[in-house]
Order: C-alpha cells, then structure tokens, then sequence
C-alpha cells in the first residue's frame, strides 16, 4: 500500500494475517482501552490511497470489527459488573459530561466501562465512603471485622451502579427541568431496596464529604488568618473558584456553609454519577484535563444558585436526595423522618445477603 503506514504488512512487506493482527489488537485493547484511539489514530490512511486500498487496512479493520472485540472483551467482565455497561447510551466521564454520550460497545465505550471500574474501585476504598460510625454503631452486623469490610465494600459497589444508572438516564436529555424528570421517574420506578441502598450510600458520601472538608479547614496554614465571612466570594478571572475560607472554630456559621457545600456534593454526584465524587477527589492528577477543577466550579454553581434562591432571585429544585426519600417513604409507608432508620435496617438486611469477595 503505497504512502501510508500498512500495520496489516511487515517491515519486509509481508502480509500479516488480518486474524492476528485483531487478536493483538484485542489483548492490546484489553491490557490498555486507549490502545483502540492509539492504533486507529496511527493506522489512519492517508486521502490520496485509492478508495479500495483503504478498505484493506489496519484501520478498516479495527473499525469493521469494533462491535465483535468490544462484545468479546466485555463480556463475563467481572470489573464491569457495577458500571451500567448493559445500557445503550451512557453519559461520558469527559468533561464537562453534559453534553457528551457514548454508545454501547464501541471502542469509547469500553474505554468509558473501564474507566468507571477503576472509579468504583477508588471510591469504595476512599475514606469519603466510610461507614465506621462510633456514634450510631452502623451497620450493626455480628460479623468479624474482616467479614463486615467485605459486606460493606460489596454494599457500596452495588450502590455506586444505582448512581450511574441515575447518571446515565439523563444521557441525550437537554435542559434542566427534562433531566430533572427524567432523573425523578428513574427513582420512581426503583423498589425500595434500591432506593434505601441509594439513599444510604449518597447520605454516608455527604457526610465523609462534610468530615474531609472540616479536616482540610482545620489543617489548612491559614487557620489562623481567617475572617469571620461564611459566604462565598465574588468569582475572580482565574480557572479555579475562588472561596473565602469560613471560620475555623466550631460556630454554627463555619459548620452552616460546609454543609451547604455537602449539600451541593450530594446533589452533584446525583446529577452526574461517580465521576463527580472521582473529579473531586482525584481529578487534579490529571493535569491535562483538571477534572477536579470543573467538580470545584460545580460546587461553586451550586452554592451560587442556593444564595439567589434564598434572596428570591431565582426558582429552586427539591434536591434529588429528598426526591429519593420521599419516593422510599411511599414505597415503604414510612414517615419522612424516619426514612433513614428504615432504609438502614433494610440496607443491613441486604447486606447479611450479599455474597461477599472471595
């Protein structure tokens, strides 16, 4: 093939067997999902090679089989169990992902699949989802310790499924107000077991979110400096919102805004999945992309769009957190403040269920 870069032909301009050639490529996919955008970007045929040459090559090839490799390396996948890999479309861990999608069983796709297990993985393990509660004793079970880790980590992957599947139906959907509906009648058609794992996951995602946070406060070298300010500071020019620190004593004014901002999180991981709570957390060692930069600035929209509200310059949304316990409470004929107390014995009894890792 004159003028391009054949990878179906050896350096001696031996024709490979087009087989091998994909079964490489599929181990390559397999040990490293961007090895699919690598091989199509280096395989690409130049525009002056005859229409029917490019039908012979490398990238032809990767494309004509794109369906049957991802089919194949997909499936009886245990790392894609808890990512919603059997939906059609789902929402892109791009950012921001609002406005991209990906379709099932293309080379993106598996990439994204992939990408939302190492997700999972990170999350379950972070501190921001401990559920060592000294204080109510939750969850209650009789079990060795190292038995109650393993009930707990397979309790929190199975909820982080139901959080990208709460994502991923807003996939396509514009607007606020369509994804808003179309977030309530995915938790509507959700029993209550779901809805408790949902809900319990989400509340103990706030309240290690609400525990870093005061950490980070505490730690900070400008303890000492503070003002007394607990709102949020005009926006400057730079990329990173800007925040003014709230006090750092135990005053109800420091504690009121860091539960604002857990408030906001909460709602933010609802809205977008996983990815949000992973950009928060880990994105700034993408120093390419900065995910943990747009998670800041979402947090920022949030707390903007709760301070106009409050003054009455703008209309609100119930957060998704209470639509899912109001939703729980009508399943269950529970009173709403009990919900919690409900979906944690239900959660308990799942989790005594759970055949745990081996």
């Amino acid at each position: 093939m004159p003028n391009t870069f054949n990878l179906l032909r050896s350096p001696g301009r031996i024709d490979l067997v087009p087989e091998i050639c994909l079964r490489v490529a599929e181990h390559a996919i397999d040990e490293d999902p961007k090895a699919a955008a690598v091989l199509l970007v280096v395989s690409k045929v130049n525009d002056n090679v005859p229409l029917h040459l490019r039908h012979q090559s490398f990238r032809s090839l990767l494309q004509s089989y794109e369906t049957s490799i991802t089919k194949a390396l997909s499936k009886h996948d245990d790392r894609l169990i808890y990512v919603n890999s059997s939906e059609s479309l789902v929402l892109s861990s791009r950012i921001p992902p609002s406005d991209a999608i990906v379709y099932s069983l293309t080379y993106e796709w598996y990439l994204e699949m992939r990408t939302r297990s190492s997700q999972v993985e990170y999350l379950t393990d972070h501190e921001i989802t401990h559920m060592d509660d000294d204080i109510n004793g939750w969850p209650t079970l009789d079990v060795p310790k190292g038995e109650l880790q393993q009930h707990k980590r397979a309790f929190k992957k199975r909820a982080f499924c139901l959080l990208y599947r709460l994502a991923d139906c807003t996939a396509g959907v514009d607007g606020t107000h369509s994804i808003r509906t179309a977030q309530a009648q995915f938790l509507e058609g959700l029993n209550e077991i779901e809805l408790s794992a949902l809900g319990c996951l989400v509340e103990v995602i706030g309240q290690g979110f609400f525990n870093i946070t005061k950490k980070a406060l505490l730690a900070s070298p400008l303890a000492n400096l503070v003002s007394s300010s607990t709102r949020i500071a005009p926006a400057s020019s730079s990329s990173q919102p800007q925040v003014t620190p709230p006090t750092l004593s135990n005053d109800l004014g420091s504690d009121n805004l860091t539960r604002e901002r857990m408030c906001v999180f909460e709602d933010r991981i609802q809205r977008y999945g996983p990815n949000f709570a992973w950009s928060y957390l880990a994105g700034s060692k993408n120093r390419n992309r900065r995910p943990d930069l747009w998670a800041q600035s979402e947090l920022q929209q949030g707390l903007d769009d709760m301070n106009a509200f409050e003054l009455g310059y703008t209309m609100s949304y119930a957060s998704l957190q209470s639509v899912v316990w109001r939703a729980f409470c009508r399943k269950t004929n529970c009173a709403l403040q009990d919900s919690w107390n409900e979906a944690r014995k239900l959660v308990e009894s799942e989790m005594r269920n759970i055949g745990i890792e081996k």
